[in-house]
């Protein structure tokens, strides 16, 4: 079992075996802020900092036996995971119930909100949390960069949760993939339920298979010579034969002020999202900054 699991199963365990939903978040959240750990990643969403993936998780602990079906998080398993912890963790989180432990609903919100306001910032129910003044100190906080900027990123290595915080912290308000087949192993990155965790989080999601390598080509990098024919062959044969593609991305550009094109390699200059805005930025029309992200 991954580690993760068994923490998301001690959290359960050690509140008295059943959390509700909100609640469970909150605690998860914070018990990793406090220890330092990303155990799991969070965003910012309706109601604070939210992880997709540990509900991911309780699907997965719920078919295993070990969580009830319930709507909330009800511990049912015979055995004991915070037991099956590291001591530290077991420390910590024996540590962090009894900093905690009286603490649920809109206190234990409020209390998140204001200790890591940035998460925040998506909240649908802020003014029930806290007062006019305080959301507009915290107001304050959220101001970002909206100038225009073309961002890439990639998702080695991120989780889905990490990665939608990404591309929050940093305002973008469209995803554009530049996958030319966007399937993945990876948990949130296939194309439809990318787009769905996408467009919940009020983005944009737009897909441009036109601009990705064919799959074909891709293998057997595992030289620098290897990324350098390859790209070269992209730059010279592929990407001038793309122009509608291209001039899609600055139409989507022009439209929503702040873009990201997305593809899987975590390096920008290992991958062709790299070659995308190097091809763009000699195009006489050009001139928004480009961030790799």
């Amino acid at each position: 079992m991954y580690y993760r699991r068994k923490i998301l199963l001690a959290v359960v365990e050690v509140f008295g075996g059943r959390l509700k939903r909100t609640d469970f978040q909150k605690l998860l959240f914070l018990f990793c802020q406090y220890t330092g750990q990303n155990f799991y990643d969070f965003f910012p969403y309706k109601y604070g900092g939210f992880s997709f993936l540990s509900y991911q998780d309780k699907s997965r602990l719920v078919s295993q036996g070990l969580l009830s079906q319930d709507e909330d998080f009800e511990f049912i398993a015979d055995v004991s995971f915070v037991e099956q912890l590291k001591s530290k963790d077991q420390i910590a989180l024996k540590t962090f119930v009894a900093e905690t432990n009286g603490l649920r609903g809109n206190p234990l919100i409020r209390k998140t909100y204001l200790e890591f306001p940035a998460y925040a910032c998506q909240s649908t129910i802020l003014s029930e949390i806290l007062s006019d003044d305080e959301i507009a100190s915290m107001q304050l906080l959220w101001q970002r960069d909206t100038s225009p900027c073309l961002f890439t990123i990639g998702y080695e290595g991120k989780s889905i949760d990490a990665y939608l915080n990404q591309l929050i912290a940093n305002n973008v308000k469209a995803l554009v993939d530049v996958r030319k087949n966007p399937l993945s192993m990876k948990y949130g990155f296939s194309k439809t339920r990318l787009r769905n965790y996408i467009e919940s989080v009020g983005l944009q999601y737009y897909h441009l298979p036109e601009l990705g390598i064919p799959s074909n080509l891709r293998r057997n990098l595992n030289l620098p010579d290897a990324y350098r024919d390859l790209f070269e062959y992209y730059r010279t044969k592929i990407l001038p034969d793309q122009r509608e593609s291209l001039e899609d991305v600055k139409i989507l550009l022009s439209k929503h002020t702040r873009i990201a094109l997305t593809c899987f390699e975590k390096e920008h200059h290992c991958c062709h999202r790299n070659q995308v805005t190097e091809y763009l930025k000699k195009s006489a029309d050009f001139s928004t900054r480009v961030s790799h992200l």
